[in-house]
């Protein structure tokens, strides 16, 4: 019988519980945590972890968490099209770069449900997802010495480039790393990724619209950020399980091949897709952030797709180029509403117009 391998959770990690009613259950839904947390340290490498926290408060948990040096952007949870439910930063102790885990309590209740129940299956997939960037973040810090939580973006398009590629590498990866553990997350991911793809197009128009009332640029890039850069995120998870799990997007998810077929995002789906597998084909060995770039060329060519064409300058600020077409014109827009609204009346006719179907 072959002995089962050594964990690499350390030996002296605690669950913190902040807010639960009972102690009772604090101290059991802490322990099956760390128990699991455990059993994982035998398949991804934990040495780095350096605590767990079980929040009620888990916006304020996030607030609160020591990260061991000063940092420009304060933790929150997620709230656009998914709730985020459990979040591992990394953090400094002692001149060494650590990673602690904190969840939202309300979605470890499940562990106290039949092991096979959904919603504990759930819940160990969220642990297991966790834990995995315990390994990524461990990893960055090995292949890259002195870039996480050490360095600090020079301008706001590299800090653009630098969140939209760790978002998506990060959660891409966790997900292929976890896939296999708990409840299987595609259906949960699937609505959220199929809510982004359906909104950012829209969105990001009409906020082209708006700038080109009141020339406000910044508040522009916010919120193609928020939902170019959303779409990318959520599109990785998708990917990262899929590939996680052996599955074909094309042809073991219907759902999501259908709502691509056609749709502007589509080609830059695929290349996302194909971005990641190179990177996880040298897992760990990268030599280069360098190497992380293509995922930030696709998102600046998705900006300029719906668009926005951004050029970074010699000083660090961006150029924002609106180019006029026929889904970011005001004047086209308003065309294309009169139209929709006087289909069918009979006695004229509006002079016909290419539209594009912005998705």
């Amino acid at each position: 019988m072959s002995e089962q391998p050594q964990t690499t959770m350390p030996s002296n990690v605690s669950a913190s519980a902040r807010n639960y009613a009972r102690e009772e259950d604090a101290r059991a839904i802490g322990s099956s945590t760390l128990a699991l947390i455990q059993y994982f340290g035998q398949h991804m490498n934990l040495h780095t972890l350096d605590g767990v926290t079980l929040a009620y408060d888990y916006d304020e948990a996030l607030k609160e968490l020591d990260r061991g040096v000063e940092v420009s952007t304060e933790l929150s949870a997620s709230k656009e099209w998914g709730i985020g439910i459990a979040m591992t930063p990394a953090v400094l102790r002692d001149g060494a770069v650590k990673s602690h885990i904190l969840f939202n309590a309300v979605f470890l209740e499940g562990l106290m449900e039949a092991p096979d129940s959904d919603a504990c299956q759930e819940a160990v997939h969220t642990i297991a997802h966790e834990c995995a960037h315990v390994e990524l973040n461990a990893i960055k810090d090995r292949q890259f010495p002195g870039v996480v939580l050490r360095y600090q973006a020079k301008t706001w398009y590299e800090a653009l480039r630098m969140e939209v590629i760790e978002a998506s590498w990060d959660e891409y990866a966790a997900c292929r790393i976890s896939a296999d553990f708990g409840k299987n997350p595609f259906e949960n991911y699937t609505e959220v990724f199929l809510s982004a793809l359906a909104e950012a197009g829209p969105n990001v128009r009409k906020a082209i619209l708006k700038c080109r009332q009141d020339a406000d640029y910044n508040e522009l890039m916010i919120e193609a950020q928020r939902n170019i850069g959303n779409l990318v995120k959520y599109a990785s998870y998708v990917l990262g399980t899929a590939d996680g799990l052996s599955k074909d997007v094309d042809t073991d998810f219907k759902e999501i091949s259908e709502a691509l077929k056609g749709h502007w995002f589509s080609p830059f789906f695929f290349r996302l897709r194909d971005a990641h597998r190179a990177l996880w084909q040298r897992f760990g060995e990268w030599e280069s952030l360098m190497e992380f770039e293509t995922i930030a060329d696709i998102w600046l060519e998705m900006l300029a797709d719906r668009g926005m064409e951004v050029t970074p300058q010699e000083d660090g600020t961006m150029y924002v180029s609106l180019p006029f077409r026929v889904n970011t014109s005001a004047f086209q827009d308003m065309m294309r509403g009169v139209h929709q609204a006087t289909k069918g009346l009979q006695g004229w006719q509006l002079p016909t117009t290419k539209t594009v179907d912005d998705g």
